[in-house]
């Protein structure tokens, strides 16, 4: 995994970030063939290796990225480039960097926080937006 450019991260885990959000609607996204599969429901049952949306039962080790349905509140001036072998390139916008995960506003689209666990992603390059 290598990381370029980024902030340093918050001293937050992908546990302590899942858990944080119990019990709000999450839509969670996993690759499979012959696409990504996508569930939406209420996030629970978070523990060290998984996590329950609707009924679906995610293991953290495996290749996900979640959608909040929260609009953002604010972004830091870091670009992200962020690229996964099984899901392609991602570009949006740096919310934090955590331990074990990312969470960025994916560009363009829509205003909700994304985030994403850092084991699945062979690069992730944030690059501190040009002043115009």
């Amino acid at each position: 995994m290598n990381i370029e450019g980024c902030p340093a991260p918050q001293n937050i885990t992908l546990v302590q970030r899942l858990q944080s959000l119990v019990g709000r609607t999450v839509t969670v996204f996993q690759p499979g063939f012959p696409q990504l599969t996508q569930t939406t429901g209420k996030l629970a049952n978070v523990t060290a290796s998984s996590f329950t949306v609707g009924s679906t039962v995610v293991v953290i080790q495996t290749s996900f990225f979640i959608v909040l349905k929260e609009r953002v509140r604010t972004t830091k001036p870091f670009d992200v480039t962020a690229t996964a072998e099984d899901i392609g390139e991602l570009h949006g916008k740096l919310i934090r960097v955590g331990r074990g995960f990312i969470e960025f506003v994916q560009m363009p689209g829509r205003i909700v926080p994304t985030l994403f666990p850092l084991n699945i992603f062979t690069s992730v390059v944030c690059e501190r937006e040009h002043e115009e």
